[in-house]
């Protein structure tokens, strides 16, 4: 019977230290309630003696801009390599002696990329480049179904090869360094019309090496645009 009173003593006192808690915790609930109240108030009666004054948060600074479609345009992805067969048997030929010399200094690794550079080659050289669609929009450039917006990029320049223009648009990413992007003729003018206002068209005129003339052409100057 004692043993049964003891039990019934210890649950007693385990509700009634479970109740005190709730008890504890609904006040501090309250007097915490209070105090933010009491704070508004008080932040609210400087503000209407013109002591205070109320803080506009960064995320309400930000202008909202819609991705309104300002231009569009489609052109190759890449310039279209012509490969005759003997201008690739040159190439292979070439390619072979260094293998068979790479070989004899046993640098394998690069056999293995010479190899690499052939297979691209090759593949450029008998496929036709895919027809890509470029935008510009308000909130910037739009291509491969990636938004790269103004704050992204850094400036722009044409460049031109054959019967194509390039549109070469430096970005501040560690990847890609920069934007390659086709056009012709008809969509070069209404291209530097827009992005003009966002970006600033650089001077490469010292810096265009032949391996970039080769690759994307001759630099236009902004005087020529």
């Amino acid at each position: 019977m004692a043993k049964e009173k003891d039990q019934f003593t210890k649950l007693a006192e385990i509700l009634t230290g479970e109740k005190n808690l709730r008890d504890r915790e609904a006040k501090i609930r309250k007097e915490k309630k209070k105090a933010i109240q009491e704070e508004k108030d008080r932040r609210r009666a400087k503000i209407v003696k013109g002591e205070d004054v109320l803080e506009v948060e960064e995320v309400q600074k930000k202008e909202v801009v819609q991705n309104i479609k300002l231009f569009q345009w489609k052109a190759p992805e890449r310039y279209e390599i012509k490969l005759n067969n003997k201008g690739f048997l040159i190439i292979l030929a070439v390619s072979l002696l260094f293998i068979v010399l790479l070989a004899i200094l046993g640098k394998y690794y690069l056999i293995a990329a010479i190899i690499s550079v052939l297979f691209v080659i090759y593949a450029a050289g008998t496929t036709k480049p895919l027809i890509a669609t470029h935008k510009i929009t308000a909130r910037g450039i739009d291509t491969a179904g990636k938004l790269y917006e103004w704050y992204m990029l850094e400036d722009f320049y044409f460049s031109k090869k054959g019967d194509l223009y390039t549109l070469m648009v430096q970005t501040k990413l560690n990847f890609p360094k920069a934007l390659v992007l086709l056009c012709k003729e008809k969509d070069k003018d209404p291209l530097f019309v827009i992005l003009q206002k966002n970006l600033l068209y650089k001077d490469i005129r010292k810096k265009q090496s032949r391996i970039d003339i080769i690759s994307y052409g001759e630099y236009i100057p902004l005087e020529k645009v």
